[in-house]
């Protein structure tokens, strides 16, 4: 994540759960993401947020799967603090910061990775995804959620130069270069099909 990224979502902590976009486009992917998951992993393990904000994905992971270990990480140190205070002492989570381009993670130790919203962001996204690779364990999946340019807006995003957001084909030969593909999707609700969330596994 570049630096005035990690300035401003470190600003933005204190408030980050109480923002409209919390109903209107955070909530309605983090749940599309967690239907998903269930459907492609339904006991896991182990469960990794990349780019974990306040902890509300894991908060909800919490009770859709009962005794996984919980792991968010976060590049702003803000929003790590942030997510250690919302979560009642007993609950086995940890909280950490680091970024997705160098996680501080067992390798092949995770059945779910999530990052939502947050792709984007990484400042090298080709090394992120491949300690997402490194880190996913055999059969896992990665739930990865973001703005995909499809159909005009592909030319409004390429005509504006936003290179962070990938089209459909170039994420793909990213993640086929890492050893990886795409299984599964769904569209989130009301987001203008602009926003899959795809599940993500090993390349067969």
């Amino acid at each position: 994540m570049a630096h005035h990224d990690i300035d401003r979502f470190n600003q933005w902590a204190q408030t980050y759960e109480r923002h409209p976009m919390q109903s209107f486009i955070f909530g309605p992917v983090q749940e599309t993401a967690l239907q998903l998951a269930a459907q492609e992993v339904a006991r896991p393990r182990a469960i990794l947020d990349v780019g974990c904000g306040t902890g509300r994905l894991l908060r909800s992971a919490v009770v859709r799967f009962p005794g996984a270990e919980l792991v968010g990480v976060d590049a702003a140190i803000e929003m790590v603090k942030q997510a250690e205070a919302s979560f009642p002492s007993g609950v086995a989570i940890r909280f950490q910061q680091a970024t997705a381009e160098e996680l501080p993670l067992q390798t092949a130790g995770f059945d779910l990775v999530f990052s939502t919203l947050t792709f984007h962001h990484w400042h090298d996204q080709r090394k992120g995804i491949a300690e997402v690779a490194r880190v996913l364990a055999p059969g896992g999946r990665w739930l990865l959620a973001d703005f995909i340019p499809m159909g005009m807006m592909r030319y409004v995003s390429s005509l504006l130069r936003l290179k962070r957001f990938k089209d459909r084909g170039r994420l793909e030969r990213m993640l086929s270069d890492a050893g990886l593909a795409v299984v599964a999707e769904r569209r989130v609700p009301r987001l203008g099909g602009q926003v899959p969330v795809l599940a993500i596994g090993a390349k067969t």
